[in-house]
C-alpha cells in the first residue's frame, strides 16, 4: 500500500508543536485516489511525529509564508473533523 501524502501550514515554530500526542489541524491530501480532487483541505484530528517513518503517512510541512522543510514528518489521520473550531477572541 502506497503511503499518503498530505502537507500543512504551520504559523508557529516547528518545534514547538506536540510530537506523538493527538492533535488538531488542517492538512491538504496531495495524493487522493481521484487527482481532481488533489489540494482538498480538511480539517482533522491526528497523530504527529516529527520521525518520517513513527506513522503510516507523510506530512510535509509548509511555514507561514509557505517556505517548504527539507524532511517531512509522519502522520496518522485518526478522524476528519466535519467542523472547524469557532475562533476565540
Amino acid at each position: 500500500m502506497a503511503r499518503k501524502e498530505y502537507d500543512t501550514f504551520l504559523l508557529i515554530d516547528p518545534s514547538t508543536v506536540p510530537d506523538e500526542q493527538e492533535t488538531e489541524l488542517i492538512v491538504r491530501d496531495l495524493t487522493p485516489k481521484d487527482r481532481r480532487y488533489k489540494y482538498r483541505g480538511f480539517y482533522a484530528k491526528a497523530l504527529v511525529s516529527k520521525a518520517e517513518s513513527k506513522y503510516p503517512d507523510l506530512l510535509w510541512i509548509r511555514l507561514g509564508r509557505g517556505q517548504l522543510q527539507e524532511k517531512p514528518w509522519s502522520i496518522k489521520i485518526l478522524k476528519e473533523v466535519k467542523e472547524f473550531p469557532k475562533r476565540v477572541g
